[in-house]
């Protein structure tokens, strides 16, 4: 009995071996098939440079076939291509990001040098940065790329931008109290005496720049020396326009500004003047704040942008009238006459003990019907 059991062991462990040998190489077999590249999407990568308008495309057999991953913490010199899969990207890229048929994803961390291009896909931000263009085409077919659109603005990039607007005005604010306060006070006298007839003197300002423009250049195109200062005649009369409404909202923010503060008797006028200024300035760009730290809440951001503009666009269109109707703050108005005709402050000059305006007491001006009278 033992020789024929010993037969049937080793009969049992011949069998086996050959299926136990066959097993892992058929569990593998599918793993190791990868995606080919074909003549047909060799074709297409030909195409890419053309398609797309992008020089320096990588040769087929540089492109990763079913997709690629950049790693964090690795840089990659040159460009990064995948075909038929996404191209993700978490390190450095020194050179261009192209997929086909793929997206381009470019993570937290993530940095392309160059362009970023896909090909029947989107490029996404994910947290990452791309130092070029941001572009994406339907199909190579579909004609020359377009730009993808531009990731929102966040809360903190929108705050940002206020506050640089801010800075902004604040310089121009320095200046105008330097080199034309001047003007700054006309504007603002005719703004404390004419607000509402300011603001629609604004409105049909705004209503005639348009066609004051184009009536200026077709005068000046009658003659040949006039169309060659056409370009020269749209430059300045841009930067007038910029400069009135510039002038008009910085009084405004004066004049709003000023209603806000109590000087004290000891204030000098420079001071108060530059205390209201700013203070005007911060409550006009305080609702544009508002609308950019209220960036995360996109529900609110068409009502909290209609206030926003509608709170802007009047205070600059009271400015311009206002500087219109001053003649940017260079025609300033007289005082107010008293009831006999004379000025306010040759007026009371008589009642003063002391010559303050050079006429003593004992000089008070008489009527001449009444000297006549006297005669």
């Amino acid at each position: 009995m033992r020789p024929l059991s010993l037969l049937l062991a080793l009969a049992a462990l011949s069998a086996a071996a050959p299926l136990g040998a066959q097993s892992p190489a058929a569990s593998t077999q599918p793993a190791q098939q990868k995606p080919t590249l074909d003549d047909k999407l060799r074709h297409d990568i030909a195409r890419i440079g053309t398609s797309v308008d992008l020089p320096g495309v990588p040769p087929a057999d540089s492109f990763a076939i079913g997709g690629r991953t950049v790693p964090a913490g690795t840089t990659v010199n040159g460009t990064v291509a995948a075909a038929n899969g996404p191209l993700e990207i978490s390190g450095h890229v020194t050179g261009n990001a192209i997929a086909l048929r793929g997206d381009v994803v470019v993570h937290k961390g993530g940095i392309v040098d160059g362009d970023a291009v896909s090909i029947g896909g989107h490029v996404t931000l994910d947290g990452g940065s791309v130092n070029g263009e941001m572009r994406s085409l339907s199909d190579l077919t579909s004609g020359p790329a377009t730009p993808a659109a531009a990731p929102p603005l966040t809360t903190w990039g929108a705050m940002k931008l206020v506050l640089a607007w801010f800075l902004i005005l604040a310089v121009i604010a320095v200046g105008v109290l330097m080199f034309a306060e001047h003007n700054l006070n006309g504007v603002v006298t005719v703004l404390e005496r004419h607000l509402a007839r300011a603001f629609w003197i604004g409105v049909l300002t705004e209503l005639g720049l348009v066609p004051l423009l184009v009536v200026a250049v077709a005068a000046l195109c009658i003659t040949i020396i006039g169309i060659l200062l056409v370009p020269f005649a749209i430059v300045a009369y841009i930067i007038a326009v910029a400069g009135l409404l510039a002038l008009g909202f910085l009084a405004v923010a004066r004049f709003t500004g000023r209603g806000f503060i109590r000087p004290a008797p000891g204030d000098a006028p420079r001071a108060v003047t530059l205390r209201a200024l700013f203070l005007g300035i911060v409550l006009y760009l305080g609702v544009w704040f508002v609308v950019a730290a209220l960036t995360w809440m996109p529900a609110a951001q068409p009502v909290l942008r209609a206030v926003a503009l509608a709170v802007t666009w009047v205070a600059l269109t009271a400015g311009l009238g206002a500087a219109v109707l001053s003649r940017a703050g260079t025609q300033h108005e007289r005082p107010r006459e008293s009831v006999g005709g004379t000025g306010g402050s040759e007026a009371l000059a008589w009642q003063t003990p002391t010559p303050v305006t050079g006429v003593t007491a004992a000089r008070r001006p008489l009527n001449a019907p009444a000297s006549r009278e006297g005669q």
